[in-house]
Order: C-alpha cells, then sequence, then structure tokens
C-alpha cells in the first residue's frame, strides 16, 4: 500500500479536488435532497474551490495517493462579529473515496481541521450532516461534535 499524504491544497490540485467535491455531492447531497441540481458541480464548483484555495480564512486539505487525490476536507474561519460573540469554524466538506475508506484518511483531515480551527482562536467548530447519514454523524461524534441544531423541512410539491 502507497503512503497516503494530507496537505494544504493548490491550484494545482484543482482537478482532483474538483473531482473528488463532486463525487461527494452526488454521492451526499444529491441522493439526500431532491432539490440538488446534480449538474451544479460541472458549472460551478471549480471556481468554489479555487477561490477557497486562495482564501485566507480557508482550509483545503486534500489526501494524496501516487499523484491522485483521494480525498479532500474545505473548512472556513468566521471572526467574531457583532452578531457571533466568537469566532467559529466550520468544516464545510470532507469526503474519501470509496476504495480508501477505513483506513483513517478522513480521521486525519478532521483532526488536522480541529487543530486549525483551534490554532485561529475559535470558540466553536460545526460540521452539518444530513440526518438520514448516520454514518457520518458518528464518524463526527467520535471527534466530539456534538448536536446543536435540528433542520427540519417539509417538501410542497
Amino acid at each position: 500500500m502507497t503512503d497516503i499524504e494530507i496537505r494544504p491544497a493548490t491550484l494545482d490540485d484543482l482537478d482532483g479536488l474538483a473531482h473528488d467535491s463532486a463525487e461527494l455531492f452526488a454521492e451526499d447531497g444529491v441522493a439526500r435532497d431532491r432539490l440538488r441540481d446534480p449538474e451544479w458541480p460541472r458549472d460551478n464548483d471549480r471556481a468554489r474551490l479555487a477561490g477557497l484555495v486562495a482564501a485566507p480564512d480557508a482550509l483545503v486539505l486534500v489526501a494524496v495517493e501516487d499523484r491522485v487525490v483521494v480525498g479532500h476536507l474545505v473548512g472556513t474561519f468566521s471572526p467574531a462579529s457583532s452578531m457571533w460573540t466568537a469566532a467559529r469554524a466550520e468544516l464545510v466538506s470532507t469526503h474519501v473515496v470509496a476504495s480508501h475508506r477505513g483506513q483513517g484518511i478522513g480521521g486525519r483531515m478532521v483532526e488536522d481541521f480541529i487543530a486549525w480551527g483551534r490554532d485561529r482562536g475559535a470558540a466553536r467548530l460545526h460540521v452539518s450532516a444530513y440526518a438520514a447519514n448516520s454514518a457520518a454523524i458518528r464518524f463526527y461524534q467520535r471527534y466530539g461534535f456534538v448536536p446543536l441544531s435540528i433542520d427540519l423541512a417539509l417538501e410542497v410539491d
């Protein structure tokens, strides 16, 4: 087995990062939310990710094996504001390709995110998961995340 390198993403990683992000979008978002446009990543995600790679208040990590992106994590930092009394960091997305799950790759990225948020002075780290995605909920709970709020939805035709 080859070693997996986890490191900050660069623009050179954009193709693999966008591909991995699109896999997450299809596997989780589109599969669990009928209002998600399955074609959105094709037209939008590359520019969004390029902006995040360059943003000073974002953490974009890639897990790479033999120069191929096999996972990613995106986090953002928000300082205290007139509405928020303390700084926060949000884990926006994390994904590991199915063939590489169970090897601790996702956990290593989440641990890096937690350290990054703490180092920046975040008083709270936040992640969202679909209620139907019990595996993701259990995964994040292993790292100390606990439920804070519940989103309720009413589907109307």
